[in-house]
């Protein structure tokens, strides 16, 4: 007989079979239960799967082409909720950026042709 304790679980091993209680209650469950059934407790650590790690080269291309932004924000919205994020900022701020440029273009093209007339 074999006691095993591992996070919230104990697993009990007799004769080679492996039988999972856990530790907050103490009932036996399914050896592959992420969460207790009976209370609820977390019996094994949810697995990260996604390092959400925010991109720069993803925030740069967002801010140049904000389209791109916007499906990278979609795709990533629930997978990495950081990134997403992070790419909304570098999207809107290449929205803010590109709305300046073109004011200022149509400000130096009036103000440039006012210059022809006097």
């Amino acid at each position: 007989m074999l006691i095993e304790n591992v996070e919230n679980k104990i697993i009990l091993n007799i004769k080679g079979v492996k039988r999972m209680f856990c530790k907050n209650c103490g009932k036996e469950i399914d050896n592959n239960a992420e969460i207790c059934p009976l209370c609820g407790v977390r019996v094994k650590e949810a697995k990260s799967e996604a390092v959400d790690n925010p991109s720069h080269l993803a925030g740069i291309a967002s801010c140049c082409f904000p389209i791109v932004g916007i499906i990278l924000y979609f795709l990533w919205k629930d997978e990495k909720p950081k990134s997403a994020k992070t790419l909304c900022y570098w999207m809107i701020g290449g929205v803010v950026a590109w709305i300046v440029f073109y004011i200022l273009c149509i400000v130096i093209g009036f103000a440039s042709e006012a210059m022809y007339y006097y």
